[in-house]
């Protein structure tokens, strides 16, 4: 029973991504990533692919990197409605703005402990594999973070600017 529940409620993450954004952040209709905004700040940009078995669920995920052990950002659906919004402090990572139906503590823990591992592995960029994760790196750029053991998969494709 605690199974189907926890299957429908990350079902329902994955497809009902409406919520308010805590930062306001604009989109400018040529996008640029990693542009550089004061010396130790980079602004990344990515489309973000969720996948859990046959559904897929598509948006832009935008991350302020303040440095490498301290990240902010925000998922966005295609809609434009916020998913939610993290905080990476080179340990965990911290989730708000989560909808109701999304704030349940098997889903925060899911999501929490995959954008974790996805931050820290970011600034090495180096492929890795620990417990029921796994991330790669391509050369093109794109990510892919996969969670074993909820059959969860993540690819985060470069936002490239187009002139």
């Amino acid at each position: 029973m605690r199974a189907s529940l926890r299957l429908i409620s990350l079902l329902l993450l994955l497809f009902q991504l409406p919520c308010i954004a805590q930062e306001e952040i604009v989109l400018a209709d040529s996008v640029v990533v990693d542009t550089v905004v004061t010396d130790t700040t980079k602004i990344r940009q990515y489309d973000l692919l969720l996948e859990v078995g046959t559904q897929q669920l598509s948006g832009i995920c935008m991350m302020k990197m303040k440095s490498p052990t301290e990240i902010i950002g925000t998922v966005i659906n295609e809609f434009g409605l916020t998913a939610f919004d993290f905080e990476y402090n080179g340990k965990k990572t911290k989730l708000s703005n989560l909808p109701p139906f999304l704030d349940k503590w098997y889903i925060r823990k899911v999501l929490q402990a995959d954008m974790s591992f996805f931050f820290s592995k970011l600034p090495l960029q180096l492929d890795a594999l620990k417990r029921s994760r796994q991330i790669t790196f391509s050369p093109d750029g794109e990510i892919n973070l996969i969670n074993i053991r909820f059959k969860i998969k993540y690819t985060f494709t470069p936002i490239k600017d187009e002139i």
